[in-house]
């Protein structure tokens, strides 16, 4: 009798172990899935900016819908960015787990530690609410497909109190996406050499002054106001 009540006790932890393992595995499996989603992503900024400022130079005073009315885009785009999203989730987790450790690091190490997550929460919310104000609709059939270019120059160029809000909040977030898309890209790099980080971070930069010139070219109708 005591042997079968000592199998007993000791069949619970077991269980429990083996759930754990099992946990882990998905944990792990999950993250390899995940982990093509950092290039993924830069790239996805890379072309997205590099085409809205070419439909920024060519477009009239009344920009034209463009391809990105396209049903299978616009659900390509959006089964892309809920990857991203959940692994952007899973390293917020991470980061945040992980600040005990920021004093034994140095001061460069410390400022990114707070800067990287803080800009990866930044691209989460934005890009939600930029998904959600023009993928939405269009996915929904509330706003017409000819209408979606002609509604976010509107909002580029609307003003409250005389400021261009809508303009100053997707400048900001042009760069944030920027060096967000950069340090993913270094973090998942294999250990790079100092001549390609610099190709990165000049590409980065580039990035940043196609996004900015889209913005301000929709806002404004020209380069500079």
């Amino acid at each position: 009798m005591l042997e079968l009540v000592s199998a007993k006790g000791d069949a619970r932890p077991e269980r429990q172990s083996s759930w754990l393992r099992m946990l882990g595995g998905v944990g792990g499996k999950l993250d390899g899935a995940l982990r093509p989603l950092p290039l993924a992503f830069a790239g996805f900024v890379l072309v997205h900016f590099s085409v809205q400022a070419y439909r920024a130079f060519t477009d009239g005073a009344l920009p034209e819908p463009g391809f990105e009315r396209w049903p299978w885009l616009v659900g390509a785009e959006l089964l892309l960015w809920l990857a991203f999203t959940a692994f952007g989730i899973r390293r917020l987790k991470r980061a945040f787990l992980a600040r005990g450790s920021l004093p034994a690091q140095d001061a460069q190490e410390r400022a990114l530690a707070v800067i990287e997550p803080l800009s990866l929460s930044i691209v989460l919310v934005f890009g939600g609410t930029h998904g959600a104000f023009l993928a939405w609709p269009l996915m929904t059939g509330s706003m017409d497909a000819a209408d979606l270019r002609p509604e976010l120059v509107a909002t580029l160029s609307s003003t409250w109190r005389g400021l261009p809000v809508h303009g100053i909040a997707y400048l900001c977030a042009v760069g944030v996406t920027s060096f967000c898309a950069a340090r993913l890209t270094l973090v998942a790099l294999p250990v790079a050499r100092p001549w390609l980080k610099r190709a990165v971070i000049s590409l980065a930069v580039f990035v940043h002054l196609l996004g900015s010139y889209a913005v301000i070219r929709c806002g404004s109708g020209s380069l500079l106001p």
